[in-house]
């Protein structure tokens, strides 16, 4: 059956080449924009996470706004000797996170202050990776990396004093020279204009806060087991006022991102796949109306409806596996040649008000994906086949044999 059925596919050669050609490039389309989603979605997590999120924070239980924590962890060092015991955590830091007034000799500027273990920073963020002057965090007790654009609108340059301003613990307004040790830029009009990072000590003393902070944050080796160590972190410090944060629950925004995003691939993937359909329908149907005759003689002589049936899928799946194996192979190439060279994209300056995003691309296989988008043109050409297949399955061999 199966050669008389791959026999029968090539009678119209022109035909079976559009056709085939049609569910291999709409099945590349496909493969093309569920990689470009995937990497632009993989892109975003790592660039938030590797900013200043991290994949795993502890803050204070009361803590409601978790970008901006307002309350103090009272007892950190426990909370560090947990953590420390815990080998899937890669690197982990205190921070302080508040917002404050930067302010020079030429102008006040609101910002984020992000106070950081200057020691441990490099290894959570890549933030030391964006200096461009001077050095991020030295051994200066009262040192501040800011970005170029902060810089700019403060007048200030490597050296010079600028005056941190912020609400102490205790209510008061605390105020300290800091001198500009390292000047960032990141191409984030946020991280660049809006952000400074100072020592931790430092802060603590601005602060009046004792040795208190108000997060920790770490890096895993595998940001995938982020769900598993919060529910160990979080069972091990039951009891304590503190509550363990994932990225997803910190940067949730990214998770709605993502959603919007599957869920306009997801209608593409149904438009193609009606595309696909359509065309193995067209097919079939042209090439049953062009054979009733030849289908009557084969009635005639003993073929039963459900053989003929099985002929009709048999055709519909050669057609379609030659389309998914060479949709396979031409998305396979297209996803490779962005690999290396990169795809060029606006998203870097529509992202670059939040994040420092790039705006090159490398396309990377999503197999789990793509494999699903070949097994639906699978089942959508079986499924295309049906009508014609039930249509050749009814004839009566006395009428088949009639037709002109």
């Amino acid at each position: 059956m199966l050669r008389l059925a791959w026999r029968n596919v090539w009678r119209n050669f022109r035909r079976s080449l559009l056709t085939t050609l049609s569910m291999a490039f709409g099945l590349a389309a496909i493969m093309f924009g569920q990689s470009m989603i995937k990497s632009v979605q993989r892109q975003l997590i790592e660039k938030a996470t590797g900013s200043i999120t991290g994949h795993i924070q502890v803050q204070h239980r009361r803590s409601k706004e978790y970008k901006f924590p307002d309350k103090y962890i009272e007892d950190p060092d426990s909370i560090e000797e947990i953590l420390r015991q815990e080998p899937r955590i890669k690197a982990f830091g205190r921070r302080i996170t508040i917002t404050g007034l930067v302010s020079s000799t030429a102008a006040s500027v609101g910002v984020l202050v992000c106070a950081v273990e200057p020691d441990k920073e490099s290894r959570i963020t890549a933030m030391a990776g964006y200096v461009t002057q001077g050095r991020f965090l030295g051994p200066e007790e009262k040192g501040v990396a800011m970005g170029d654009k902060l810089a700019q609108r403060l007048d200030v340059r490597l050296g010079e004093k600028v005056v941190v301003m912020a609400q102490a613990e205790d209510g008061s307004m605390g105020a300290e020279a800091f001198r500009v040790t390292g000047l960032y830029h990141t191409g984030s009009t946020s991280f660049d204009g809006q952000i400074i990072y100072v020592p931790l000590k430092a802060a603590q003393e601005l602060l009046a806060c004792g040795g208190k902070v108000n997060q920790f944050v770490g890096r895993l080796a595998d940001i995938q087991e982020a769900e598993l160590v919060q529910q160990d972190l979080s069972s091990r410090l039951s009891g304590r006022q503190v509550q363990v944060l994932t990225w997803k629950n910190v940067d949730h925004e990214i998770l709605s991102i993502q959603k919007f995003q599957d869920g306009i691939l997801d209608i593409v993937l149904i438009i193609i796949f009606l595309i696909v359909a359509l065309g193995i329908l067209n097919t079939l149907l042209m090439s049953l109306f062009e054979r009733v005759r030849e289908f009557g003689v084969l009635m005639a002589i003993g073929a039963r409806p459900s053989w003929v049936m099985r002929l009709i899928f048999a055709e519909s799946l050669i057609l379609a596996g030659l389309g998914t194996l060479l949709g396979l192979v031409v998305g396979s190439t297209f996803i490779a040649y962005y690999n290396h060279e990169g795809l060029h994209l606006p998203i870097g300056e529509a992202m670059s008000y939040f994040l420092p995003f790039p705006s090159v691309i490398y396309l990377n296989y999503s197999w789990p994906h793509h494999l699903y988008a070949a097994a639906c043109v699978l089942l959508t050409s079986f499924l295309a086949a049906i009508p014609p297949a039930l249509r050749a399955a009814r004839m009566k061999p006395a009428e088949a044999l009639r037709h002109v």
